[in-house]
């Protein structure tokens, strides 16, 4: 039996140089359940938690459950690759007062 979506998981979390705690907290389940996903030893996932696996993952739920997909990839140049290894490395409301702060950086002022 395969196990698409934990692989497919795991090869796009490692794209991402994402940890499997930051994962989790981002998509609201345990590391230990993570991990199970990742190696095939669950497969019974909420919608609500697949689509957030793959809301964190910058990908689509189809992306995640099916290995006729093809392969998954990114529209993401170096520069926001970059960007993510960094924020991976902070709390999910830490990345949120990052990401703020460089909307507002970013967004045109108003005349």
């Amino acid at each position: 039996m395969t196990n698409t979506l934990g692989t497919n998981i795991a090869k796009r979390r490692h794209e991402l140089h994402m940890t499997q705690a930051v994962l989790a907290e981002q998509a609201n389940i345990s590391v230990n359940f993570l991990s199970k996903l990742e190696r095939g030893h669950s497969n019974q996932v909420s919608s609500q938690t697949l689509y957030l696996l793959a809301q964190s993952l910058g990908t689509s739920m189809e992306n995640l459950v099916d290995d006729n997909v093809p392969k998954i990839t990114t529209n993401f140049g170096p520069n926001r690759l970059q960007l993510i290894k960094l924020l991976n490395q902070y709390s999910l409301t830490e990345q949120e007062k990052i990401c703020q702060s460089i909307i507002n950086l970013v967004k045109p002022k108003e005349p």
